[in-house]
């Protein structure tokens, strides 16, 4: 019988706010604890997933980076010197999430000699203004091959962009991220004269929901039977608003506001298309939620979306990244036919089941134990 582990989960992302990396640390650490493994958390403050044995470490300072995503710093509560912490808990492992962003992370990558991995979460595409920094990142190779036994990357774009930290002997796998059971098809959904529209994620502008919104102030003016949701909150909420209310845009689109965990199942069940005009997407959890919930995507054809729709029924909806003619074009072949509408959901359905989080955490729970094989606690 294979030893349970004692293992600690680091992470950076603002743990008060939704978000792909809140929930596969949520997700992930509640299976390893079904498997068996006593997991401990450590983030920033203001939790408000439930997190098992959470511990809040540090304060979150929140920056802009170049694509118009926003990245989040983490600088300790008090001067408890970490690497001592850690080793007075015996943990077997540190895994660290998104090892590259400052400080914790550094701190603990230097100052203590557990058996260390990272999941790396962050992808951009080829033509992304951030691509500036792809020849630099090999330059990190030592440092990263000193502190780190492996790695693991949530797709192939994400792999692309970082494997250059990685020497030959180092572990490192994709293990895709999943979805929970509960984000199923609704059963008694009734049939309407308006169309519904999502769209749920962080209101970043990497989102690119400007353009979603521009298309849809587009397509009001040929016809108004339908209507877009917007569920999530971000730093540029009040801009898109201020764009809402300058078009009258008001009858079409509603802001909800954030909505965190299994509470967004209704907003799925309730729509008949999501739209995800994502830019540098290095994975889309959102995106497999709908699908699991029956829905159709329509979007922007980016790298990761390449790799998740790999063989979507109709890849004329996924198009060219912020162009908002053939998007519009897009939204509007879906919106009139239904039949396809339906064709597309029992593919989404199908599909979404290859991505769950046991499989991930059994998938993740292998890499640990393929990192510590030959060490005395095994």
């Amino acid at each position: 019988m294979l030893k349970r582990l004692k293992i600690a989960i680091f992470f950076s992302s603002d743990p008060s706010q939704a978000g792909g990396v809140q929930e596969h640390v949520f997700n992930l650490s509640r299976h390893l604890s079904i498997l068996g493994h006593k997991v401990d958390i450590y983030g920033p403050e203001k939790n408000i997933l439930p997190y098992i044995n959470y511990h809040p470490i540090s304060k979150s300072i929140t920056v802009p980076i170049p694509n118009g995503n926003w990245a989040n710093f983490t600088i300790k509560n008090d001067g408890k010197n970490l690497g001592g912490l850690l080793k007075e808990k015996k943990y077997d492992l540190i895994h660290i999430q998104e090892p590259y962003i400052p400080f914790i992370n550094w701190e603990i990558m230097n100052e203590s000699t557990i058996p260390k991995v990272a999941t790396f979460h962050t992808g951009w595409d080829d033509d992304s203004i951030i691509s500036f920094i792809n020849p630099f990142i090999s330059l990190f190779k030592n440092t990263f091959s000193t502190n780190f036994k492996g790695g693991i990357f949530v797709s192939k774009i994400v792999k692309k962009r970082w494997q250059d930290l990685f020497t030959k002997n180092l572990h490192k796998e994709i293990i895709y991220n999943g979805v929970e059971e509960i984000f199923l098809p609704s059963d008694n959904k009734k049939k309407r004269k308006i169309i519904e529209l999502l769209f749920l994620g962080r209101i970043v502008s990497r989102k690119g929901l400007i353009y979603l919104i521009k298309t849809i102030n587009q397509i009001s003016k040929k016809r108004n039977d339908f209507h877009l949701t917007i569920v999530g909150d971000g730093l540029i909420k009040k801009k898109l608003e201020s764009y809402v209310k300058l078009h009258n845009l008001h009858k079409f689109i509603t802001f909800t506001g954030e909505i965190i965990g299994n509470k967004r199942v209704r907003y799925y069940q309730n729509a008949d298309i999501f739209c995800a005009p994502y830019i540098d997407e290095a994975f889309g959890i959102t995106v497999l939620e709908a699908s699991a919930c029956g829905l159709p995507t329509v979007g922007f054809n980016n790298m990761a979306f390449k790799e998740i729709f790999k063989n979507y029924p109709y890849p004329k909806l996924l198009v060219e990244s912020k162009n908002i003619k053939k998007l519009e074009k897009a939204l509007l072949t879906l919106m009139d036919d239904e039949k396809m509408r339906k064709n597309i959901s029992t593919w989404c359905v199908a599909e979404s089941k290859k991505y769950n989080w046991e499989k991930a955490a059994r998938k993740t729970e292998d890499f640990y134990f393929k990192i510590l094989r030959g060490r005395k606690t095994i």
